[in-house]
């Protein structure tokens, strides 16, 4: 994972009761802020449905019966198994990204940008979905806080300084 790029293996927990994970959409869209901070020539992406931990995919390999598909380093473990975990088509498992994002705080034009470029492909019928982050021109937010990307981490700018230096990208 870099400044542009976020992977997560879903938003259901790897523990066996399997209860949706409410933080791991919330850090998504705080990801989605950080990386439209990235500045107006840079984009980002966030990949649904892929491990980056050898841990993680032979955890979902047994809770979900799925044989995991290695691309380099990472693993492709799809979110259809979460769709048939949860009991519902991929296509309302995939509503319910697009709801997470249009009901958050995010900046509107950040906001809307996103929705029109977040992709559901089947892949090998795991399923994956593609949030892109498209270049901004300005300054994002959610609700009243700034986001920004350090190498792989999401952090709240806390400071004048870093939010200052954060807006000088644009």
């Amino acid at each position: 994972e870099l400044a542009n790029y976020e992977l997560k293996q879903g938003m259901l927990s790897l523990s066996d009761d399997r209860k949706a994970d409410g933080n791991v959409i919330h850090k998504v869209v705080k990801t989605i802020c950080a990386m439209a901070n990235n500045g107006p020539k840079n984009s980002g992406k966030i990949l649904i449905g892929v491990a980056d931990k050898v841990a993680d995919k032979v955890r979902i390999e047994q809770l979900d019966g799925i044989e995991a598909r290695k691309i380099g380093n990472r693993y492709v473990v799809g979110v259809r198994r979460e769709a048939e975990h949860l009991g519902i088509s991929a296509e309302s498992y995939f509503a319910r990204w697009k709801d997470a994002i249009r009901n958050s705080e995010l900046s509107t034009a950040l906001r809307d940008s996103v929705l029109s470029n977040i992709d559901y492909n089947e892949f090998y019928g795991l399923g994956i979905i593609t949030i892109s982050v498209p270049p901004q021109s300005e300054l994002s937010y959610l609700g009243e806080d700034i986001y920004f990307r350090s190498s792989d981490e999401t952090l709240k700018a806390e400071t004048a300084k870093q939010i200052a230096s954060i807006a000088k990208r644009f």
